[in-house]
């Protein structure tokens, strides 16, 4: 488990030579698959190593279908470059939270669920990682990869309909399902009443939004238009985008005991003087780069009525402003959790 910690408060110095960096944002597919490699020889602080299960994967781009009685997204395999993208994101993560796959103090869980696993990469490398723990990864699209661990199993499912699983869990994850919840308090109570006592339950994100320190990412306002619009267009949809400041009070409202939020700073480009925030910053540049197009076209075409010419346009003045390391932008990655409380033995009569 990580360290105790919690540096999202914490300021970031910027680099005095940062704007030399923004030969890093070149958004072209040959960039981003080196960075890409790069990630994948990346060796994290305590030691471990990423595995990449990337080869015979497919990743996903939304493609809402939109029906007044059930709206929902709808997604299809996209190509190569788009997972590479995931590859990214996952090793993001990895790098923040210092190589480890989860934050709450689990203890060798016999039985784990992943909700929304996509391509299962987090699945897979649980289960590989902890042959002794069954993990269950369920998503409503079958794009995991058959050769996985004989621990793990995956599940075409809505995590939002009722669960009906035969037995509880020890330990119930989800990474970035923002914008992809539409009834929180639900979750939150189904998810409690499928653990085992003192199981845990935690949900990671990473931000849609932006900040500095020093209020230059005030400058950067097609960056800031782009995500007003998509926290509009995500409500109109119902599934908000803006929720994830809500989930500590909403697990413990659930009845969630020991909820803990540990937040971390993520830069938007490598604009920071510290190496490993800078080195973030590079990847999570290209994350959004290749990430905006699909945060954008779906939402504002069908919820805001926006042509493609508009939102090509808001795109070009956004890689713009991500490629000027004179923006301090950061986003903050989000990790909550809490313990479904234990079962108290009453008393014998004497």
């Amino acid at each position: 488990m990580p360290p105790s910690s919690n540096p999202g408060s914490v300021p970031i110095e910027p680099d005095d030579a940062s704007d030399a960096e923004s030969r890093y944002a070149e958004s072209d597919a040959s960039y981003t698959t080196s960075v890409t490699s790069s990630a994948l020889n990346y060796q994290y602080e305590n030691g471990r190593r990423y595995h990449s299960y990337h080869e015979g994967e497919y990743i996903l781009v939304c493609e809402p279908t939109i029906s007044d009685s059930n709206p929902k997204l709808i997604f299809k395999p996209n190509d190569e470059q788009e997972q590479d993208r995931l590859d990214l994101s996952h090793h993001i993560y990895l790098m923040l939270l210092k190589g480890e796959l989860y934050s709450a103090p689990i203890k060798d869980p016999k039985r784990v669920l992943d909700l929304g696993t996509g391509t299962g990469l987090w699945a897979i490398e649980y289960a590989d990682l902890n042959p002794k723990s069954q993990v269950i990864g369920i998503d409503l699209s079958a794009i995991q990869p058959s050769w996985v661990p004989p621990n793990c199993r995956f599940e075409i499912d809505d995590f939002e309909q009722p669960w009906s699983y035969s037995k509880p869990f020890d330990y119930i994850h989800g990474r970035e399902l923002e914008g992809s919840i539409r009834d929180h308090d639900r979750l939150f109570q189904q998810a409690l009443e499928n653990l085992n006592p003192n199981g845990w339950f935690e949900l990671a994100t990473i931000d849609v939004t932006t900040h500095s320190d020093d209020g230059t990412h005030l400058r950067a306002t097609n960056f800031l238009l782009a995500i007003k619009h998509m926290h509009e267009s995500s409500r109109i949809f119902g599934k908000d985008m803006t929720s994830s400041p809500s989930w500590k009070a909403r697990m413990e409202k659930a009845g969630f005991a020991n909820v803990r939020e540990d937040t971390y700073k993520l830069p938007q480009s490598p604009w920071p003087k510290d190496p490993k925030l800078k080195e973030l910053g590079r990847y999570h540049q290209i994350n959004m780069l290749e990430a905006m197009p699909t945060y954008t076209y779906a939402l504002f075409t069908r919820m805001l009525g926006w042509t493609r010419a508009e939102i090509e346009g808001l795109l070009a003045g956004i890689r713009k402003e991500l490629r000027d390391t004179s923006h301090h932008v950061y986003t903050k990655l989000r990790v909550v959790y809490g313990q479904k409380p234990g079962v108290e033995v009453e008393a014998k009569p004497t």
